[in-house]
């Protein structure tokens, strides 16, 4: 069994008994006696201690999304488990980002929880429930066994099977109490919704609500109902069918537009009306914290691009308020996202040769989310074989203008999908952008977000995938005669705390591992670039005590280093001497150089 390895990562999809098949898993592993203990999902595994010694299996609901499980973490708490002969199973959100990370980072794969079948479920809860066999059959004969053949659905998981045994027995055998159970059953809810085009033509509400439903598909339905009031008191009446005949004074008039009225509706009428249904709770991990979510999502696939292609090329001045309202909203990347996809697919939708007219004034734009939202919007309109050499054009024409504004946005469109699908490209604006910024001295907060800009997009590069062409292109812009060499190695410093790629070419010590070596040794001797690489290394050190291959890197690294012994060495020596280092990778290397210096082997290179 999986379990008997001492960690088991469990997931499933709400309600199909991930909770109750992970107990069980630690009763069969544990014995039925033995003492469980339920650790909360805030808790820092990297800190963790099972300080109950009699405890043999724990329980996670969950991981906190701030602190993310990494190789060292885990490699750590197998073995406490193994020490303490105890096993721990985590039970996981059915989250395919982030089960495929698991898979990806940690080389892990979740065990997945899959209920049995709904009629063998329902079979022994009803039995568990009502013992007594002529009870059973007395509540099942006023329901009918055909219709609960239909109610026991494939996609029925134990949640919703207790459910179904719990409004049977409540009947009590009384088929007027138990009505029609497919309507009164959340499973079995069903939303019947209009023709779409007519019922709204005529209805502002339900418009403003469609077209931020469009946009903002799969996101909470209170920021999708805001958005859409948003929309409306930006219309300014353009969305507004009539005025009433009879005006305050009880004056008589003819109907006419009304650029003030606002009428709101409840969000089920709201949903009806565009075809769209608000799905159940989910919790989001994105970001700093988890947060709980129902998404609006619409009946019919692609059903929001196809409202929004129509209504972009059908009506002219609805598409220049539809840019007014997306191009104010907050920044946050749950809405510029979305909002950087709409605008991408409008330059296919409007063409000629003033497509990317609305994404050229986004990134114009002295407002950091315009931007942002640009920078999408060209990664989308890239996608269209007719539009990417204009927006290969536009970029590099950006990176070399001198608004930081249009600097700023090629940065992030490389970090963002026109980059990370042509890294190359990417990689050669992001060059012209590092030449173009100027030295710290004379630099002012504009500048300053364009280089801050940069770094983001490096290290989204390299994170993707792309380290070997990464660290090469730093290679060649550091070898450069007007490089900025302070910020480039704060950058490498930076690019060094996403360690696996460094860590293996410095395992395995290839020819990438030793020019590694020496832009760490550079790194180390620059004052602005030594805190930022130091407290990585010292990191790597700590992790190497449960990670095989970050043990082997560091020894080989401190070892290269230990060579040379220039201030920035020997101050990361003293940093990790002075530390409770017992068992990190590189120790003795550390002490014994500082023991050799101090006896004078090394005092010349370091004065």
């Amino acid at each position: 069994m999986e379990l008997n390895r001492g960690l088991l990562f469990l997931s499933g999809r709400p309600g199909s008994g991930r909770r109750t098949t992970a107990l069980n898993l630690l009763r069969e592993c544990c014995g039925d006696g033995a003492p469980l203990r339920a650790l909360d999902s805030v808790t820092e595994l990297d800190r963790w201690q099972p300080t109950d010694t009699a405890a043999r299996g724990y329980l996670i609901d969950g991981l906190f999304p701030s602190r993310p499980l990494g190789p060292g973490v885990l490699g750590h708490v197998r073995s406490l488990l193994n020490r303490a002969g105890a096993c721990m199973v985590i039970v996981l959100p059915d989250d395919a980002a982030l089960l495929r990370r698991f898979e990806q980072d940690l080389h892990v794969s979740p065990v997945v929880c899959e209920p049995p079948s709904p009629s063998s479920m329902f079979g022994s809860r009803f039995e568990a429930v009502v013992p007594d066999q002529r009870e059973r059959e007395r509540l099942l004969a006023a329901l009918g066994r055909q219709q609960l053949e239909e109610l026991l659905v494939p996609e029925l998981v134990p949640a919703e099977v207790v459910e179904l045994v719990t409004a049977i027995v409540s009947a009590d055998g009384d088929t007027e109490a138990l009505g029609d159970l497919r309507a009164r059953l959340s499973y079995r809810v069903e939303q019947e919704v209009p023709e779409l085009i007519e019922r709204l033509r005529n209805d502002p509400d339900a418009l403003s609500f469609l077209l931020a439903a469009c946009v903002f598909e799969g996101l909470d339905h209170r920021i999708v109902r805001e958005e859409a009031d948003r929309l409306l008191e930006l219309s300014e009446g353009r969305l507004v069918a009539v005025l009433p005949a009879t005006d305050a004074q009880g004056g008589e008039n003819a109907e006419r537009p009304n650029p003030d009225f606002v009428f709101r509706r409840s969000l089920t009428e709201l949903l009806h009306a565009v075809r769209a249904s608000r799905q159940t709770r989910e919790i989001r991990t994105e970001g700093s914290y988890a947060h709980s979510v129902e998404p609006v999502t619409f009946v019919r696939h692609r059903q929001a691009e196809a409202v929004l292609r129509h209504v972009w090329r059908e009506y002219g001045r609805l598409s220049e308020l539809l840019v007014r309202w997306l191009r104010e909203v907050s920044r946050d990347s749950e809405l510029t996202l979305p909002v950087g996809r709409v605008m991408g697919m409008a330059t296919s939708w409007g063409g000629g040769r003033r497509a990317l007219r609305h994404v050229q004034a986004l990134a114009e734009s002295e407002r950091t989310t315009s931007r942002l939202i640009a920078a999408h919007a060209l990664g989308i309109a890239a996608e269209d074989p007719v539009l990417v050499a204009e927006v290969r054009y536009r970029l590099q024409r950006w990176s070399l203008a001198v608004s930081p504004h249009l600097r700023t946005t090629v940065a992030y469109a490389c970090g963002a999908e026109f980059g990370l699908s042509r890294p190359d490209v990417a990689l050669q604006l992001l060059h012209s952008l590092v030449g173009g910024v100027l030295p710290r001295d004379g630099e002012d907060e504009s500048q300053a977000r364009v280089r801050l800009a940069v770094r983001v997009a490096v290290l989204r590069l390299f994170q993707a995938g792309n380290e070997e062409m990464v660290f090469g292109r730093l290679l060649e812009w550091l070898g450069e005669e007007q490089a900025d060499t302070e910020q480039l190695l704060v950058l490498f410093g930076q690019l060094l705390q996403s360690p696996q790629w460094f860590q293996r070419q410095l395992a395995d010590e290839t020819a990438e591992g030793r020019m590694i070596t020496d832009v760490i040794r550079q790194a180390l001797n620059v004052d602005s670039s030594f805190d930022v690489t130091c407290q990585v290394l010292l990191r790597w050190a700590d992790w190497g005590r449960w990670d095989e291959m970050t043990f082997r890197a560091v020894e080989n690294l401190f070892a290269d280093l230990a060579r040379s012994m220039q201030s920035g060495e020997f101050r990361l020596f003293v940093e990790m001497d002075q530390r409770e280092t017992d068992g990190w990778a590189g120790q003795e290397i550390a002490r014994t150089s500082l023991d050799r210096w101090r006896v004078g082997e090394h005092r010349g290179r370091h004065e």
